[in-house]
């Protein structure tokens, strides 16, 4: 990855952001009541989808939703492909999503959010999970999940040290 100015981007949030993911998608795993500080909610239980086909009419409802047109303008559609011989999911940026489909963990909706935030927020010209990529995630999330799921998603990236800019 390169900026204007060829020097390479450093994604220094990285590690924060997967541990934060991390406990925000266990979270999900569980699912149902939720106290959080003071306030309880119940957050949905997130899926598991084993087939390409089925990942991909949920992607595209996804990025068809109002919210993610409106906040994203132009936004195209991905092509979510499977990826053989990786333990790691991964965002290509002409649109491509790719899924090592042997992975359960990698069939979460958490994780197929994680790299639609990436096509929302891509430019090589901010690190992949900075800021900016943040806001996105948790846009997506409250589309996929519910404003609980963003909500606790943005805690999660607070209490981790790590600034979420507004997207758009």
């Amino acid at each position: 990855m390169s900026n204007a100015g060829d020097l390479p981007i450093i994604d220094r949030d990285r590690a924060l952001v997967y541990s934060a993911e991390d406990a925000w998608s266990k979270a999900l795993d569980r699912g149902g009541r939720f106290d959080f500080f003071g306030s309880t909610f119940t957050l949905p239980t997130q899926r598991i989808i084993g087939d390409l086909a089925t990942m991909q009419i949920v992607v595209d409802h996804w990025l068809s939703s109002t919210q993610l047109q409106q906040n994203f303008p132009g936004l195209s559609k991905i092509q979510v492909r499977s990826r053989r011989g990786q333990s790691k999911a991964h965002y290509e940026p002409a649109g491509i999503i790719a899924i090592p489909l042997d992975q359960p963990w990698a069939c979460k909706e958490a994780v197929l959010a994680h790299e639609v935030a990436h096509h929302c927020s891509w430019t090589a010209q901010l690190p992949p999970h900075g800021p900016h990529f943040r806001s996105a995630l948790i846009q997506v999330a409250e589309v996929v999940f519910g404003v609980e799921a963003g909500l606790v998603l943005r805690a999660s990236y607070d209490g981790a040290g790590l600034e979420v800019t507004h997207a758009s």
